[in-house]
Parts: structure tokens; C-alpha cells; sequence
């Protein structure tokens, strides 16, 4: 009974050099993602902390402005005095683990690179390594905005910025308030979720052949 080994076919399309160019590449960028990394966490997080959030304002208080609502929003960049820990925290596990996710989508191209280059056919190994890639998409595509939200919540709260009108009526008042993100389901990184959920097919499908091919080797 023949097969066709696709993991041999792609080495030999690609040939040794090809799959080492492979290697380097992605070796190459994940420690430009590493770096990039570190330096939005330290930097552009830590260092210099800034949030987008929603400011609400009463309409009265810009009478150049002719609407039929009783309050008008604008986006403005939120730059705390004194940042709050747990805000840099939450924002930096949010953030850290998007790129980490595409530094181990990285590092799994490296290990099916090298299962090619020791003409080694793609098994359970391979199917393991897809599901722990589609796992860390699914959880990073539901937990990092949730958590990047959340940090925006902690830090305008430890500010002490007003998050509500300070009167029932709006337009009694010239007070305007913030309006931060409310963490939901609706902000999850649909893309990531999706991207997730064929990288985790994948490796059931590649698992379930992988049993069917030893199952078929046992009958010969």
C-alpha cells in the first residue's frame, strides 16, 4: 500500500539550504520580536504610560456645537501623574502575550523546518505542537483585551477621574467625566480567535491521521 508523505515532499521541494534559510529567518525575527517587545512593555508601558478613553462633556458647554443629544464624547489620551502598578500590569500581560503568541508560532515553524530536515514525516509530536499553538491563540484572542480594558479601568479609578455626571442632568452641569472601556466579549480579538480555531482542527485532524497511519503500518 503506498502513501504519500507530505513532509517529504515539502523538504524536497524545498531543499536543505531552503529550509535552513527557513530556520534563520524565523530565528531572526523572533528576536526582533523580542526586542520590539521589550520595548513597548518597558518603554511605551511602564516608562510612559498613556490610555485612549472616552470623554463625555454636557452640549452647553460647547455652544458652537449644534446637536438634538444632551452630551457630546471625544476620544482623548489619558496620561496618568502618579501610573497605578496594577494598571501596568494587567496592560503588560495583555500586550506581552500577543507577541508571545507569534514568537511561538515562530518557534513551532522552526521545529516542522527541522522535522524536515531529519526527513522526519509530521506525527503526534507535530499534532502537539499545533494544539498547544491553537490553545495560546485562544486564549490570548479572549484574555488580552479583556485585560488591556481592565487596565484602563484600574488606572482612570486610581486617578480619581470622574466617570459619571456630577448632577442628574446633563446639561445642569459644565463638568465634563470619563468614560473607560468596559471589558466584554465584544472586544476579543475575533481574528486571533478564529486563526485559533483552524490551527487547533489542524492538529486534531494531523493527530487523527498519524493514529490511522500507524493503525495501517500495524495490518501490513
Amino acid at each position: 500500500m503506498s502513501k504519500v508523505d507530505f513532509g517529504r515532499s515539502v523538504g524536497l521541494v524545498l531543499g536543505r539550504g531552503g529550509l535552513i534559510a527557513v530556520i534563520a529567518v524565523t530565528l531572526i525575527g523572533l528576536l526582533w520580536t523580542l526586542v520590539i517587545a521589550l520595548l513597548h512593555i518597558v518603554h511605551s508601558i511602564n516608562s510612559n504610560p498613556s490610555y485612549d478613553v472616552l470623554v463625555a462633556s454636557p452640549i452647553d458647554v460647547r455652544p458652537d456645537i449644534v446637536a438634538d443629544a444632551e452630551i457630546q464624547y471625544a476620544t482623548v489620551i489619558f496620561t496618568p501623574t502618579n501610573p497605578d502598578a496594577a494598571a501596568l500590569l494587567l496592560e503588560s500581560i495583555g500586550v506581552g502575550s500577543r507577541y508571545a503568541v507569534g514568537m511561538l508560532a515562530g518557534i513551532v515553524l522552526i521545529w516542522l523546518a527541522v522535522q524536515l530536515l531529519r526527513r522526519r514525516s509530521f506525527g503526534i509530536g507535530t499534532a502537539i505542537a499545533l494544539g498547544v499553538l491553537a490553545v495560546a491563540m485562544l486564549t490570548t484572542s479572549v484574555a488580552a483585551p479583556m485585560l488591556e480594558a481592565q487596565a484602563v479601568v484600574t488606572a482612570v479609578d486610581a486617578a480619581g477621574v470622574p466617570t459619571e455626571p456630577s448632577t442628574p442632568t446633563f446639561g445642569e452641569s459644565d463638568e465634563t467625566w470619563v468614560v473607560p472601556p468596559t471589558p466584554h466579549w465584544q472586544s476579543f480579538d475575533f481574528s486571533l480567535l478564529a486563526l485559533g480555531v483552524v490551527t487547533g482542527l489542524a492538529s486534531l485532524l494531523l493527530g487523527r491521521a498519524s493514529r490511522l497511519q500507524e493503525e495501517t503500518r500495524g495490518l501490513i
